[in-house]
């Protein structure tokens, strides 16, 4: 008798951590991030930075792109998906989202006249033409 009172605050804990509750804790953090974050991949060559960032079902026309201070800012919104309303109980995951969306990144020595965008089939397609004329970029100091 003293063996079954003394297992179940031990029975108790299993318990709790057998729910699904816990189960599900570590992909609650994981895919937290999935939905906000834009995807993007960054190529630079001598010429040019090349960046591509994944924004599907986003209309063009709520896209912003933005170059300042040596700084791309790249964000957009997208609108809540209708078909999320589940009136006859038949949803069993849902992970699409609306909402604003927004990424920056530092790339100096851009020519920001000529920086030329592209979006096709959900990909945004930026190609950022670097300074030609060095000199506008700083003055460098010897030290002695």
């Amino acid at each position: 008798m003293s063996n079954e009172i003394m297992d179940r605050p031990n029975e108790l804990m299993r318990d709790w951590f057998d729910t699904n509750w816990m189960n599900s804790f570590p992909t609650f953090f994981k895919d937290a991030n999935t939905d906000t974050t834009l995807k993007t991949d960054i190529k630079e060559s001598d010429k040019a930075y090349e960046v591509h960032v994944d924004m599907p079902a986003f209309d063009k026309k709520n896209i912003d792109i933005n170059y300042q201070n040596n700084t791309l800012t790249i964000s957009g919104h997208r609108d809540s998906f209708n078909d999320h309303e589940d009136k006859n109980g038949d949803m069993i995951m849902s992970e699409r989202s609306g909402g604003r969306f927004a990424r920056q990144y530092h790339l100096p020595a851009v020519d920001e006249n000529n920086i030329k965008a592209d979006y096709v089939d959900g990909v945004l397609k930026i190609n950022l033409p670097k300074v030609e004329d060095k000199k506008d970029l700083g003055h460098h100091i010897d030290i002695n």
